[in-house]
């Protein structure tokens, strides 16, 4: 058994050393993978926890009353539960496994498929970096396993039709639950449908049938039901907010997004030459999700996943197959000394003190406003980075804080008096905040906002440290 082992490691060492690569990466930064997203989740979870499935907004004041359906409750649930279980370590440990997992999972699916160690390798390096903000802890941690096993399942049932293919639809209704990207899944499967209906091959017909018509309806399999139809119109089709949210805005080449480019461009390029040793379905599948991540930041993740599975097939036409790979003693000690640095990282990243997971956001910063929030009407106006830490930390603030990353909520014109505020657009832009007595800023975005606020008259700076301000109005009695 060991001997057996020992040669598939041989055989797989190039995949192993990617995956094992991409999951010490992601426990090095894990304090860093602690974002406005994460304090947002676990706060949801929180409140669903104590108050049941929201549907009305009661945690911020310019969105409150407004209807509020929280599509990705179980993921907020369960990250809590596990919060509640293991604190920090437990929550950022799982968040890992899971992105490691979808990653590991479609190296996986890319030699299942048939393309070579080495081609999957090349492909994983150019995949490694190409979505960072994917890293993050958020609802969305449970999607991209969902994403990657809902395709292999599709495209291993193009090239050999089982039964299986219909696991897809439980998988879309647990996914339906914990994030909206579910729509992308459901489409993909759909689409599908579609390809078997028009192929006509025996037996077809029905599983197409079923597919197109389960798929959609995967999506509303929710306590929230039909509601969420408006739920998606709202986000999907021109949100009030899409041209001020970087990620929901179209990537624009940079720095950040040139790994995607040259992803992208590698993909029409192989496809173009050697298009044919994929299905129609696999093109299709590639073609969605590029153009999927044309039309939003925040989409490159799915491409990364689907080219990571589909584009090392092509790669090994241009002869990567057939390259003289690396002695078999050299792949031995490489996925050894591979595994052998997980599992090393593993015990040093996760046996770390509690405090050290969230040491890049201070308690004293918290302590500040906590210290000039203690008149129980006293409301604060923070910045979308450190409004839902807040309310984690502090949850006597429920109903308090001006808003948080939840824009969804907010109308239109909230969006823009908020968009004039952190831009200090017109004359009158510190409009938004003045019907708060505390205002939170982070510095390293908003620093030029505190300087203007602090030399402005009845406003004093009572704390400030290189992340943070604090700024209490003189004179101004809580609202």
């Amino acid at each position: 058994m060991i001997a057996s082992a020992v040669r598939r490691l041989e055989l797989e060492a190039f995949p192993v050393t990617i995956a094992a690569l991409y999951a010490i990466v992601l426990l090095l930064v894990m304090p860093g993978e602690l974002v406005q997203d994460s304090w947002a989740t676990l706060v949801a979870g929180r409140e669903i926890a104590d108050h049941g499935l929201p549907h009305r907004e009661t945690l911020t004041v310019m969105a409150h009353g407004a209807r509020w359906i929280d599509q990705q409750w179980l993921a907020q649930l369960t990250f809590y539960e596990l919060f509640r279980v293991g604190g920090f370590r437990l929550i950022l440990l799982t968040h890992v496994a899971l992105i490691a997992s979808a990653f590991g999972v479609a190296l996986v699916a890319a030699r299942y498929r048939g393309a070579s160690a080495l081609s999957v390798f090349i492909v994983g390096c150019a995949c490694f970096f190409v979505a960072p903000w994917g890293w993050q802890l958020r609802a969305q941690s449970f999607a991209p396993l969902l994403f990657v096993g809902i395709l292999w399942l599709l495209i291993s049932d193009d090239r050999a039709p089982s039964r299986r293919v219909f696991v897809v639809v439980p998988l879309l209704v647990l996914w339906a639950n914990l994030h909206g990207s579910v729509v992308l899944g459901a489409l993909l499967a759909a689409l599908y449908g579609v390809v078997l209906l028009i192929g006509r091959r025996p037996g077809s017909a029905l599983k197409g049938t079923a597919l197109l018509t389960l798929a959609p309806l995967a999506v509303f399999c929710s306590p929230y039901g039909l509601s969420l139809v408006d739920y998606y119109r709202h986000l999907l089709i021109n949100p009030p907010f899409g041209r001020l949210v970087t990620e929901w805005t179209a990537p624009t080449p940079a720095p950040i997004t040139a790994l995607f480019y040259i992803l992208a461009f590698t993909t029409v390029w192989a496809v173009g030459r050697w298009g044919r040793k994929l299905t129609g379905f696999e093109r299709l599948a590639l073609l969605v999700t590029m153009a999927s991540a044309l039309s939003a930041t925040r989409n490159i993740l799915w491409f990364g996943l689907a080219a990571l599975v589909l584009l090392p097939l092509l790669l090994d036409e241009a002869g990567l197959a057939s390259a003289r790979g690396a002695h078999p003693a050299v792949r031995r000690v490489l996925g050894l000394a591979a595994l052998g640095g997980l599992a090393a990282a593993l015990l040093v990243e996760g046996t770390k003190p509690g405090s050290w997971y969230e040491h890049l956001w201070p308690d004293r910063t918290v302590a500040a406003v906590a210290a000039a929030t203690r008149a129980p009407a006293t409301r604060v106006f923070a910045s979308d980075r450190d409004a839902d830490w807040l309310l984690w930390k502090q949850p006597r603030l429920r109903g308090r804080v001006a808003f948080d990353i939840r824009f969804e909520l907010n109308t239109a014109a909230q969006i823009r008096s908020l968009h004039r505020f952190f831009n200090r657009i017109g004359s009158d832009w510190p409009a938004a905040s003045r019907d708060y007595e505390v205002i939170l800023l982070d510095r390293d975005h908003y620093e030029r906002i505190r300087v203007s606020l602090a030399a402005a008259g009845g406003i004093r700076q009572t704390y400030l440290d290189p992340d943070h301000a604090v700024l209490v109005r003189t004179g101004v009695p809580p609202n």
